[in-house]
């Protein structure tokens, strides 16, 4: 019988055959089989093992080499090889994932906003402990900046300070010397602006709340204060979505 879902749309593919080349080249890679560096069979043998043509297998390499999964070599003992694969490779898929998801509602904002927070509390904590005195500089750079803002100094632009106030994420991301968090940061960049839209409906002083306490316990390399504010900071977001995501330092208390 069929859902009355699919009889107002035309028949649906599920994976076409150059995606199912790609994920079977991709299965093989996660399950060791292939390793970074290896080469990959001709695009002839791959038509061949899979059983298609060799358009088929073209249009597969070229959607793997577009990830950055495997990159193509010319000349003698060119090619396709397994890239150098770095957490960059995950960030599209991430983003692409949890916006998906938020969308047909199998993921809420308050369930994003928990495992961010979670995420955010590691990148606060480790900068602290790791970063080095270029990355305190640009720290120190937008402290500066969002003193202005928060001050009435500075424009009054909620745009521009959501964007202040992702930027600083961002790089306090890369002060924490851990590549995964850095990717994983620029897919929640992405799903933030999914849900906040520019920012435009977010007064500054709450896109940018606590984020100088966050940045003055880095400059002392205060990991525990660091968490502290950063905590707070984050529970600013959860009120603008009327969301009950808690907030570390009152729990601690209890």
């Amino acid at each position: 019988m069929r859902s009355a879902l699919f009889d107002s749309h035309p028949s649906y593919t599920i994976l076409s055959a150059p995606r199912q080349v790609a994920a079977a080249i991709k299965r093989e890679i996660l399950e060791g089989a292939l390793k970074p560096g290896d080469r990959l069979p001709s695009e002839e043998q791959l038509a061949a093992l899979f059983g298609v043509s060799r358009p088929t297998v073209r249009a597969a390499l070229q959607e793997l080499s577009s990830a950055g999964t495997v990159v193509a070599r010319r000349g003698r003992g060119g090619g396709y090889r397994v890239g150098a694969l770095s957490p960059d490779t995950i960030t599209p898929t991430f983003t692409e994932l949890i916006a998906l998801s938020l969308v047909v509602e199998s993921l809420t904002p308050a369930q994003f906003l928990e495992v961010r927070r979670e995420l955010e509390l590691l990148s606060a904590d480790a900068a602290a402990r790791r970063r080095t005195e270029e990355q305190l500089e640009r720290l120190e750079r937008m402290d500066r900046e969002i003193a202005a803002v928060v001050s009435d100094i500075g424009p009054q632009d909620p745009r521009a300070s959501f964007e202040l106030d992702l930027e600083f994420h961002r790089v306090l991301a890369e002060a924490a010397d851990n590549p995964l968090l850095v990717s994983l940061e620029d897919a929640m960049i992405v799903v933030l602006h999914h849900l906040f839209g520019s920012g435009e409906s977010i007064p500054p002083s709450r896109a940018l709340g606590d984020i100088r306490s966050v940045i003055d316990a880095v400059r002392r390399r205060d990991a525990a204060a660091a968490r502290e504010a950063m905590a707070r900071h984050l529970a600013h977001s959860a009120e603008h979505l009327r969301l009950r995501v808690p907030y570390e330092g009152s729990r601690a208390r209890t």
